[in-house]
């Protein structure tokens, strides 16, 4: 009911549109009902988007287990990985790091995201000014950082925003992918003000054409070579 509310279809396939990929690049793991993939063959990388189940201590599930195993696979492939929103939380959770409900509330609407120095030096963020426009949608984040783990970005109610683990791994509490209607379909299906929505999409664009350029591509290229 809310993909077809706020999407016009399925939240996987307005991801991939976000993506610009053909329906035969991108295959998609409903992670609750469907089974991961046994081999990494033919994957160049993995976009975990957001989630309504929340992955805070007292709420992990069984499949929620067999995500962060998925995950560690992944990585320990040196696999590029983007995680937005839920997918920051199932993956800052599968390396051991701690998710909780926010302090200072739920986080909606358009926000502006302060890119950090450590998050200016690194390519995800590459061409992009120091503070920018972001849609969220979250009550969640992690709670703090792992040693070796770096901040990229922070908001006012969400000093989480941006993180980077090692070379492969980038993680977004925000939407990249989020368009300002979609953003306003979400808060008219849930009766629920919206900080006044602005366009993004110029930015979130440019952080998606980074991790395909600067992450998936070397990549790729890497594996072929092999």
């Amino acid at each position: 009911m809310v993909s077809k509310k706020v999407y016009k279809g399925t939240y996987s396939e307005a991801m991939r549109m976000a993506f610009g990929l053909n329906k035969d690049q991108w295959t998609v793991v409903y992670a609750p009902h469907d089974k991961f993939p046994v081999s990494l063959d033919g994957i160049d990388a993995l976009v975990i988007g957001g989630s309504f189940h929340d992955p805070i201590n007292k709420s992990v599930k069984p499949w929620m287990r067999k995500t962060f195993d998925f995950i560690k696979l992944v990585s320990a492939a040196e696999m590029p990985i983007l995680g937005i929103c839920g997918g920051l939380q199932f993956t800052v959770r599968a390396f051991g790091g701690e998710v909780i409900r926010n302090p200072k509330g739920r986080e909606f609407g358009t926000i502006n995201l302060d890119i950090l120095s450590a998050g200016a030096g690194d390519k995800l963020f590459s061409g992009l000014p120091k503070s920018v426009f972001a849609q969220s949608s979250h009550k969640c984040m992690a709670n703090s950082l792992k040693p070796g783990w770096k901040l990229l970005a922070s908001s006012k109610l969400c000093r989480n925003q941006a993180v980077a683990i090692g070379k492969n791994i980038r993680l977004l509490q925000f939407h990249p992918e989020m368009t300002a209607h979609q953003l306003l379909a979400i808060a008219k299906y849930k009766k629920e003000p919206a900080s006044p929505s602005k366009d993004a999409s110029l930015y979130g664009k440019k952080i998606i054409h980074n991790f395909l350029e600067y992450f998936v591509l070397p990549y790729h290229r890497k594996k072929m070579i092999k």
